[in-house]
């Protein structure tokens, strides 16, 4: 599942440079180390709804979003399909199969026409040799993938919904810069656990508030500390 068609072009290399370098795990190579590394990875595109890769599949590559939206998911006993997380542009996806060498954990399907680099392996695991600062700053990223893993299992055992929202907003929004969070309340719903509809009149709700405020496909959380104290107190 994981060969998918080749786009009309590559992707300039300034550009995979600049990707590259503002990715958290990328950031702390040397730029020739970068512009190797740009140059090496392959350019991938997936349509709407196309699976990049499937749980059980080799992991083979590690994957780095130039443009889209990628969502990892799971499905759930019940059928319907859990969203554990949204890669968007400059987000890395797919290193766990790829470190471990075994399949893969989760869904990668395409939220959205994606352009996508992808990293063999082989030649990840030749650059963890030569630069051993990456390792370390892997480490973090995986790290973080788990805190926020668990989180998102916590709020879905033992939050309401509207602080099932709130925690999602708030992690979404530590991950970026600024207060806009592009991401869809179809996307929402399924990070929650509820329908689109109910994200659509809480959303609404909040934005009346002055704690959000609501774009075609974004959020800009207004009030992150009254969310924070939202999901603390409950109230």
């Amino acid at each position: 599942m994981e060969c998918l068609s080749a786009p009309s072009a590559r992707a300039d290399l300034r550009l995979r440079v600049r990707l590259l370098a503002g990715s958290r795990l990328f950031a702390a190579l040397p730029q020739p180390a970068l512009a190797t590394l740009a140059a090496s990875m392959i350019e991938r595109q997936a349509e709407t709804g196309q699976a990049i890769f499937l749980q059980g599949d080799p992991g083979t590559a590690l994957f780095a979003v130039l443009a889209g939206q990628v969502r990892i998911v799971v499905g759930g006993a019940d059928g319907r399909e859990h969203v554990l997380r949204t890669a968007g542009a400059g987000d890395i996806f797919g290193e766990v199969a790829v470190l471990d060498g075994h399949s893969r954990t989760a869904d990668a399907i395409a939220a959205t026409n994606c352009r996508l680099l992808v990293l063999e392996r082989r030649r990840l695991l030749t650059l963890l040799e030569q630069q051993p600062a990456l390792a370390i700053t892997l480490l973090a990223v995986l790290c973080d993938r788990l805190r926020s893993t668990s989180t998102q299992v916590e709020g879905l055992l033992f939050h309401s919904l509207p602080k099932r929202l709130a925690a999602v907003l708030l992690d979404k929004l530590a991950a970026r810069r600024g207060n806009a969070i592009d991401i869809t309340q179809s996307e929402l719903g399924k990070l929650t656990g509820a329908t689109r509809e109910w994200v659509n009149k809480k959303l609404r709700a909040w934005q009346a508030a002055g704690l959000v405020a609501l774009q075609p496909g974004r959020v800009m959380v207004l009030q992150p500390e009254m969310l924070r104290h939202f999901l603390e107190e409950g109230r």
